[in-house]
């Protein structure tokens, strides 16, 4: 087997991959508190070594039987999110919260503490402050916050301290619990704009100078126009490996054919 296919597979395949991510991204441009997702390559050489990727290469990267050691192959090292801020936008519902700068909501979820940048919250039947999916929003005290009933007016300070009652007459009703990571890269993606720490190491940090902002929502970081250069060049760049696959195969069967009929 000639080892330009596998080496021209190693990139097509890495290629494919990142189409995957670059689709997501597009997917999600409408996404509120939505983080682009991108991979890290790196050249490997036989023999290779383990790396911290996941395994979800379709293409197994060992080389075959007698593979040139002096040959470069394509390998994922990692994924990684990218955290920077989105736009913010104003949508002037009092329950609308947005995170200027670094930090998470904590939110607790059937399954657990989860994280997220999705300020959209509303009232459930009870009162609580809760997301779209029902889930409670917590605390600095990892209690629930409570808007009593027949509430005018709910007034969210930059700090997360949260008043409510009439115009001149509010009481205080809680404070939104604001957490970061000393590694981002430590969350892990768990679906609906929510993370969980994936790395039992990793603790989450109070956020004492957090800025909120009422009235305000984050929107996803993606780019249409980035993503589609992006979709746009990998595509080029995918098509480029199967032109060189093809070359190869067209140059093996002449060999076999032709030349072999000549001998």
């Amino acid at each position: 087997m000639n080892e330009g296919l596998y080496i021209a597979a190693s990139g097509g395949t890495k290629q494919l991959k990142k189409l995957d991510l670059i689709s997501n991204n597009i997917a999600n441009i409408n996404t509120q508190g939505f983080k682009r997702d991108m991979l890290l390559y790196e050249e490997a050489r036989p023999s290779f070594q383990q790396t911290s990727w996941d395994g979800s290469d379709t293409i197994n990267l060992n080389p075959f039987h007698g593979s040139d050691p002096a040959v470069s192959y394509v390998q994922v090292t990692q994924s990684l999110t990218d955290f920077a801020q989105g736009s913010l936008i104003k949508t002037d519902s009092p329950l609308d919260v947005a995170i200027e700068g670094e930090g998470f909501f904590a939110v607790n979820t059937p399954t657990g503490i989860r994280y997220t940048r999705n300020g959209n919250f509303h009232l459930d039947g009870l009162g609580q402050l809760v997301d779209k999916q029902g889930n409670i929003i917590m605390t600095q005290s990892d209690e629930p916050i409570l808007i009593p009933f027949g509430t005018k007016q709910i007034t969210i300070n930059q700090d997360g301290s949260i008043f409510g009652g009439a115009e001149f007459d509010q009481d205080a009703l809680g404070q939104l619990k604001i957490v970061n990571f000393n590694n981002l890269q430590a969350l892990k993606k768990e679906g609906e704009g929510f993370y969980i720490i994936s790395d039992p190491s990793v603790k989450e940090i109070l956020v004492n100078d957090v800025k909120l902002l009422q009235g305000f929502e984050e929107i996803s970081n993606a780019n249409a126009i980035h993503e589609m250069t992006k979709m746009i060049e990998t595509v080029r760049q995918l098509e480029a490996y199967q032109k060189i696959i093809q070359s190869i195969d067209e140059a093996d069967d002449q060999s076999v054919n032709s030349l072999g009929r000549v001998a």
